[in-house]
């Protein structure tokens, strides 16, 4: 009974084997058909990234012209107010003499007896029949009808004129109030857009990156049911430990001061060889980015674990993505001085920017992964001296590799 019972299980397993293949491809991590499948999600989301930062960008414009015109119409506001204030003066000074003016006229109408006004009393007096005086009466009315319509006429421009400092004033509040509204808008809409763009390598870039991570694949014989980590990591060489990107040096600014993402090292001239800390296979060579200029990535397997190197602001670079390095070798050289600015905007000196990450940035596998934020975040084994040899501290030297 118990022979029938093995017999039977051993052909159930025979059934299955040869039935249902065992596939065990996926067993150290994704296959390349996995990673294929994320990139062409990824290619559609950096798509719509980029119509949504373009959209944001635009509104970044119209806010900022905007605040250009509301500038300009507070500063046309304010030189009205001053050409509004000598109106009012002006009005004011030609009150006091058509004021003084009427107060003559009208001593003279009313008291005729004045010695101060014998010009108008002569005037009234000379008359040569009652008709004619009255007539001269009837003049010095007009006259005093005549000023007292322009001193009505002056203290209604007056009034106007501060009715106008009122409203203008009122305007110019109301225009700030709307630049630092639109101020803070554009604060908004920018940080919007750095959540959907990448720091380092533009969208188009980040994508060619990826792509040609698949070629990369392919060449070395992964299939699409294949696990990339045994088709192609764990076919690479590895290294017990980093050794210095250059030969001598000194820390300029810490991983981590002021939100950065790596170190920066410099001491050095333009052109010196920056050299790969362990070996490796490159891959990726980003050219002349706004932000990093020519970079390098290389991926690595130090002490059994998973990294990505990266250099940034180089002169130049002797590598190319696929490419098999190894320890010592030189990678670039060193750059982000005046010659690069024209291209890379994130540098104002000689330096290079270095930096270790935990896994492989923009590679598939068990330690792939493609967000620029992850990479970021995993730039922390940079602050890992036992890691890079560099003691994370700003103004740290060394004179070897």
């Amino acid at each position: 009974m118990k022979r029938k019972i093995i017999q039977l299980l051993l052909c159930l397993f025979l059934v299955i084997t040869t039935v249902i293949p065992l596939r065990t491809a996926k067993a150290d991590g994704k296959t390349l058909g996995d990673y294929k499948a994320e990139l062409a999600a990824l290619e559609a989301k950096a798509n719509r990234n980029k119509r949504l930062s373009q959209e944001a960008q635009n509104s970044i414009n119209a806010k900022r012209q905007a605040i250009v015109a509301a500038n300009n119409t507070i500063e046309a506001n304010e030189q009205k107010v001053e050409d509004s204030k000598e109106k009012v003066i002006e009005s004011e000074e030609q009150i006091k003499v058509k004021t003084e003016e009427l107060k003559s006229t009208i001593t003279v109408y009313q008291y005729a007896g004045s010695s101060t006004e014998s010009m108008f009393i002569d005037y009234l007096f000379d008359s040569e029949s009652i008709s004619d005086m009255i007539e001269r009466e009837a003049v010095i009315e007009q006259i005093v009808n005549y000023t007292d319509q322009q001193l009505k006429s002056l203290e209604k421009l007056i009034d106007d004129n501060k009715k106008l400092q009122v409203q203008l004033a009122e305007d110019n509040v109301r225009l700030e109030n709307s630049i630092e509204a639109n101020e803070q808008e554009v604060d908004k809409l920018e940080a919007y857009v750095a959540t959907l763009a990448s720091i380092g390598m533009d969208y188009d870039e980040e994508l060619k990156a990826l792509k040609n991570q698949v070629v990369l694949y392919e060449r070395a014989g992964c299939k699409n049911d294949d696990s990339i980590d045994e088709c192609y990591y764990n076919k690479g060489s590895y290294s017990s430990s980093f050794s210095r990107p250059l030969n001598s040096g000194k820390v300029t600014q810490a991983w981590g001061h002021n939100g950065h993402a790596g170190m920066d090292l410099g001491g050095n001239v333009p052109g010196t060889p920056v050299y790969a800390p362990a070996n490796g296979t490159v891959a990726h060579t980003a050219y002349h980015q706004s932000c990093g200029g020519n970079i390098v990535y290389i991926h690595h397997q130090v002490g059994g674990k998973a990294y990505t190197s990266e250099f940034g602001h180089l002169r130049s670079y002797a590598v190319s993505p696929g490419q098999k390095v190894t320890k010592g070798q030189i990678i670039g050289y060193v750059g982000g001085d005046s010659s690069t600015w024209y291209y890379d905007k994130c540098t104002s000196g000689t330096h290079l920017h270095y930096s270790i990450a935990y896994g492989y940035y923009l590679g598939a596998g068990a330690n792939g992964y493609k967000s620029w934020s992850t990479f970021k975040s995993n730039t922390r084994a940079t602050a890992d001296a036992s890691i890079t040899g560099i003691k994370n501290v700003y103004g740290t030297k060394w004179s070897n590799r």
